[in-house]
């Protein structure tokens, strides 16, 4: 049995001679984009255009399934360190391995101001009213949910 040692090419025209030589490394990428976007049918840059908006739909299911509420937690290492309610205005602190996490309460809305953590993601999250701040060096995590709030305004540790 023989194989054929010529490589397999959908289009003759895409096969460059080893004699000939390309201007530069971008010309010939630009080159073979130009070929291949000749060969997308009408069914390709369907599927192209379904798969965005499968994705993009994606994100405004990930947005509506977030949990929201009145009230929101706050544990730092895995421990419940305060329950408070987002109707009521408050500035908390707690205490996390790195340093001291400050945490805002404002018009139904929860945000950190001031974490000692070296990127500030948490902080630069800004204000949330669904689903939750996780400010990961400093093991802080603020979840907003729920409905129920029990006896005990805050609990402190």
């Amino acid at each position: 049995m023989e194989f054929n040692s010529q490589p397999a090419t959908r289009n003759p025209q895409l096969v460059v001679p080893r004699n000939s030589q390309p201007a530069t490394i971008c010309e010939a990428g630009l080159s073979l984009l130009k070929e291949t976007f000749k060969e997308i049918t009408i069914y390709d840059w369907a599927l192209f255009v379904a798969l965005i908006l499968l994705s993009l739909s994606g994100l405004f299911l990930v947005k509506g399934l977030a949990l929201s509420g009145n009230t929101a937690t706050i544990e730092v290492n895995g421990k419940l360190i305060y329950r408070l309610s987002l109707n009521e205005d408050k500035t908390v602190e707690v205490h996390g391995p790195v340093g001291v996490t400050r945490i805002e309460v404002k018009a139904g809305k929860i945000r950190i101001t001031d974490s000692p953590c070296p990127n500030k993601l948490c902080i630069r999250q800004g204000w949330i009213e669904r689903g939750a701040i996780i400010c990961l060096p400093n093991r802080v995590v603020v979840t907003i949910g729920g409905d129920t709030m029990g006896e005990v305004d805050a609990i402190s540790g």
